[in-house]
């Protein structure tokens, strides 16, 4: 963790991210492709989707026939979900605010799906027992982190992240919290070198493409989501800028 690191500061810069790319939740290819993977790993039935963040995921859990309550630390992000939900005719059976550490519910869910949530916070084994105890013992956990910690850097200081993980790592933290792990792959291979070098000059990488208009910048983003969709999603790199696990409760 770096000696700037401030979760308050973080917070907001995480919303301001959100915020800048909620007009383009539809075109953005690497939240688009990560859903398909996420989607087909949640059981039917009640899911909570825990940092909901925009709302893009609870969409598409709607849309596939699951149930869904969203909820999120963020007044801000909170009303980013009723909006794209509203804005799609979509009605999820709660929108709710809240920490991980307020969840009251146990054994009521049939998924919890958390997407970029524990590396947020500070004991993330603790987190990750209550997201346990909110499971029916026959429920999976989707989750999914920043991956490989020698690539920490501006960026994860910026949104707030305290850690990044490696496989051992964080396969130990879920058995350690009470889950015995059904699956676990690297996403996002293509990411890994701009950040590296981008870290090593201080800087953070430049992510326009995938919020502009620009024809250029729209024609890439086009061969990146195929990329994902038809490439990466079908294989497993051996590394890549996010990790991607399924488990269920031992």
């Amino acid at each position: 963790m770096s000696d700037d690191f401030d979760p308050t500061r973080g917070q907001e810069g995480l919303e301001d991210h959100y915020e800048q790319w909620f007009a383009h939740i539809a075109s953005d290819f690497r939240a688009t492709n990560l859903n398909r993977l996420v989607v087909d790993l949640v059981p039917r039935g009640l899911v909570l989707d825990i940092g909901c963040g925009s709302g893009a995921l609870t969409a598409e859990l709607i849309r596939s026939g699951r149930e869904v309550v969203a909820q999120d630390a963020s007044e801000r992000m909170v009303a980013l979900t009723e909006r794209h939900l509203a804005s799609l005719g979509l009605a999820a059976r709660a929108i709710r605010l809240g920490t991980v550490e307020s969840l009251a519910e146990r054994g009521a869910f049939d998924g919890v799906v958390a997407l970029d949530v524990i590396e947020h916070i500070e004991d993330d084994r603790a987190a990750l027992e209550t997201m346990r105890a909110a499971l029916r013992p026959d429920g999976r956990l989707v989750l999914s982190v920043p991956a490989l910690p020698w690539l920490y850097g501006p960026k994860d200081v910026a949104v707030g992240h305290y850690r990044r993980y490696d496989k051992t790592g964080l396969l130990g933290v879920l058995e350690q919290a009470g889950f015995e792990v059904l699956g676990a792959r690297y996403w996002n291979a293509l990411g890994v070198a701009p950040v590296w070098l981008m870290n090593r000059r201080g800087a953070r990488l430049d992510e326009s493409v995938r919020y502009s208009a620009s024809p250029a910048k729209r024609a890439l983003n086009t061969t990146l989501s195929a990329w994902f969709r038809y490439v990466e999603n079908p294989l497993r790199p051996p590394l890549g800028m996010t990790l991607l696990v399924h488990a269920r409760p031992r």
